[in-house]
């Protein structure tokens, strides 16, 4: 039922009671009034009447009977609203008054008759020779009544009519706004979060319209920022679920899909135990608890079981789920993040680095060793040497002249003693530079390059050096000589180069000071050599010292144009510097010691 009917009604009913009100005041007048009217009527007729009966009985006394009253009634005629009759001792009608003229052959409804109809008494005048009787007609009095109220019903149906149909124009046009207001309210509810209302003439609906506007951009705005929330979570690379506080699932991104190989259709509505392991369910329970409390369960690192039975290695974060209405907590938001590589590459770098502390000790360890027996080369066959050769030279010096073939073979021993003697000293210079021990990093490569370029006359070595490259400390400048030893022997070997160069370089402050070895040749690369070649060996053995100290080694190379490779050491912290630390001291296998 529209608005505008219920008003219509409303007035409609309200005129209808306004109307029966009315009508009934007017009927109890009408009956008043017609009552007043016939009893005023009544006393004047019977006063005539008795003058009438009065004469009448005077003119009987004198013999002329009933003649003059029956004469003077019919010159009466009718008198107002009364019926007068006239009977005989026989009961026999001698006279009745005429008909009323008055609105003849019209009659008030019986309904109305009866609601107005007053209650006279019949009366009955005794004559000389009979009787008259007078009773009272109201028939043209109610007649009138009733024309005053049908006029008035129908001045009060045309006002009826009237104003309902201007109530319903006027109504029509007042609440024209409505209509719009409710195709707005439509466009809203078909989540059409555009959809704003005009203003109005009327200050009320101007009220509502900019009520209207202002919800609909609240709207628009929540269920913008719900939608991006949404895009977030479908497009997560973490997976997401929403439980109720009973545990079931009510929320499943794709994500969640794809870690754990459930289909949202399949997992909405049952139980998040399912992807629990049985070994973690009192940690599920633990955690619902610190929920119930508004509290906050972040990254801990657990695992969940995937559908077919797989465990994964998870970071979980849940955060209650708050009504925002009563502040209640009522279910909780669960993201998951699948960490199974990541622990994997973080155990592979803890044995990584334990790989490297193990390589720093046995390279450690192999310096000792290396030391020790370059200590021994040098202090015992060293010296055995030396007195061999002193002896062959005491013999030759003694059988000089004499015996000819015991001088030549001491001098034959003499020589080999000295060529063993200057091979020895190699060896001991490659075991261990004893120049690291006595000048420095610097001055124990210059030697080195010199020596190296004696060897290889047809190769152009340059070496140069930029920074302080003093105090390094004894691990770094052994992996510097081995690093660049290990390059030049390469280079020898394998290269088939012309040229040749060596750059050792210190640069940075503070935390970014760093070591640079850069060698570089122009030989044939190492796309030109055999996979078997010991220099991969050799390369890999650079890489292990470097990153045994947290350097990082970079190895160029291009077919037909040579080899670069580019070592950086850090030279921050006493690890670097001094020997080793408790890690590496603990990870030193027994058998080296």
């Amino acid at each position: 039922m529209s608005l505008r009917f219920r008003i219509n009604l409303l007035i409609t009913v309200l005129t209808a009671l306004f109307t029966a009100v009315l009508i009934h005041v007017m009927v109890q007048d009408a009956r008043r009034s017609i009552r007043e009217e016939m009893e005023g009527a009544n006393r004047a007729t019977m006063q005539l009447l008795s003058t009438v009966i009065r004469d009448a009985q005077l003119t009987a006394k004198a013999g002329h009977g009933n003649a003059s009253l029956l004469l003077f009634l019919r010159d009466l005629g009718r008198v107002r609203a009364h019926d007068i009759r006239l009977y005989d001792y026989d009961d026999n009608l001698l006279y009745t008054s005429p008909p009323s003229v008055y609105k003849a052959g019209r009659a008030a409804p019986g309904w109305f008759v009866k609601l107005v109809q007053p209650d006279m008494p019949l009366i009955n005048l005794p004559v000389a020779g009979g009787n008259v009787t007078v009773t009272v007609d109201a028939s043209r009095s109610i007649v009138d009544a009733w024309d005053d109220l049908k006029n008035l019903m129908l001045l009060i149906l045309g006002f009826v009519v009237a104003v309902n149909v201007l109530v319903f124009f006027f109504t029509g046009r007042a609440l024209k706004p409505v209509s719009t207001v409710l195709e707005g309210l439509k466009r809203m509810e078909r989540g059409e979060f555009d959809a704003r209302l005009p203003r109005f003439t009327l200050p009320e609906f101007d009220a509502v319209s900019h009520t209207f506007n202002g919800m609909a951009d609240a709207l628009a705005e929540s269920h913008a920022e719900n939608r991006r929330l949404a895009l977030i979570a479908e497009q997560s690379g973490d997976a997401i679920s929403i439980q109720d506080m009973e545990g079931c699932i009510t929320y499943w991104n794709p994500a969640a899909e794809r870690m754990f190989g459930w289909p949202t259709d399949e997992i909405v509505g049952r139980s998040g135990m399912l992807i629990v392991p049985p070994e973690r369910r009192d940690e599920v329970r633990a955690h619902t608890e610190i929920l119930r409390g508004r509290g906050i369960v972040d990254h801990v690192e657990t695992q969940r079981l995937a559908r077919d039975g797989r465990y994964i290695e998870v970071a979980l974060t849940k955060s209650p789920l708050v009504d925002p209405a009563s502040g209640v907590v009522i279910g909780e938001i669960c993201s998951f993040r699948d960490i199974t590589e990541v622990k994997r590459a973080r155990e592979a770098e803890a044995e990584l680095a334990q790989n490297r502390r193990l390589t720093q000790v046995i390279q450690s360890r192999l310096e000792e060793e290396r030391h020790g027996i370059a200590r021994e080369l040098h202090d015992e066959l060293g010296q055995c040497l030396t007195a061999i050769k002193t002896i062959g030279a005491v013999i030759a010096n003694r059988t000089e002249g004499t015996q000819p073939e015991i001088h030549q073979n001491a001098e034959t021993i003499v020589s080999v003693t000295e060529r063993m003697y200057d091979s020895v000293h190699g060896i001991i210079r490659q075991l261990r530079p004893s120049a690291l021990d006595h000048l420095g990093l610097r001055e124990t490569l210059e030697e080195a390059v010199a020596n190296w370029r004696k060897l290889n006359p047809a190769i152009q070595c340059s070496l140069d050096f930029d920074g302080a490259l003093d105090a390094l400390g004894e691990r770094i400048n052994i992996t510097v000589y081995r690093i660049v030893q290990e390059c030049l022997t390469n280079i020898a070997k394998h290269a088939a180069a012309t040229q040749a160069s060596v750059r050792v370089s210190r640069s940075g402050t503070g935390r970014d000071e760093r070591l640079e070895i850069v060698t570089r040749d122009n030989g044939k690369g190492l796309g030109m050599r055999d996979p078997r070649d010991t220099v991969r060996f050799g390369l890999m053995g650079m890489r292990e010292r470097t990153e045994a100290l947290g350097g990082s080694f970079n190895v160029e190379s291009e077919a037909g144009r040579g080899v670069t490779v580019r070592v950086s050491i850090p030279l921050v912290g006493d690890a670097s510097r001094n020997g080793l630390d408790a890690g590496a001291a603990q990870a030193a296998p027994q058998s080296l010691s």
